[in-house]
């Protein structure tokens, strides 16, 4: 998948018109990470969304986990892994606000990613209001659907919690 592509079959900036599509792609900057690399890092304050143009990417939490009775040690867990056809857009909440990451993504193997930053988005949602505000109701789709997603993760967890401490 090349840069254009990844950016057309992305959630936000899909049905963008083709100079609309040419604009965002003018911020972007091309970022190559090798297999094992740390893309995001939880906890880390960053301002960048990333966009898979190739290779594929673990996302993390940090979790602390009981081993035996008095043994609890943090490690990490991999919730999910994503490749350039999952079309996914990762860190898109850096850039409406300013704040810690929530989770770590690291490179499954040799990636490519297409990095927007906070401040040159801003400009470009300043400067060319119509696409603004495109770009960001498609960023509020994208920010509805994954919380519905917690939403619906924490109800089948504290239902799985609920059943295993009642037996």
């Amino acid at each position: 998948m090349d840069a254009e592509n990844a950016i057309q079959n992305s959630s936000i900036f899909s049905g963008l018109d083709e100079e609309e599509l040419a604009d965002v792609l003018s911020i972007t900057a091309e970022k190559n990470f090798a297999k094992g690399d740390i893309i995001m890092q939880e906890g880390k304050k960053e301002d960048s969304l990333y966009l898979i143009v190739n290779g594929e990417v673990d996302v993390s939490k940090s979790l602390t986990m009981k081993f035996e009775e008095d043994d609890f040690r943090e490690t990490e867990k991999v919730l999910t892994h994503y490749s350039s056809d999952d079309n996914i857009i990762l860190g898109e909440m850096a850039l409406i606000k300013q704040d810690s990451r929530s989770a770590s993504v690291l490179a499954r193997t040799d990636c490519t990613l297409l990095e927007i930053k906070r401040d040159v988005f801003i400009k470009l949602v300043e400067g060319r209001s119509e696409l603004g505000v495109k770009i960001l109701f498609k960023l509020s789709e994208l920010l509805i659907d994954r919380l519905k997603q917690s939403s619906q993760d924490i109800t089948r967890l504290t239902t799985a919690l609920s059943i295993a401490l009642s037996r």
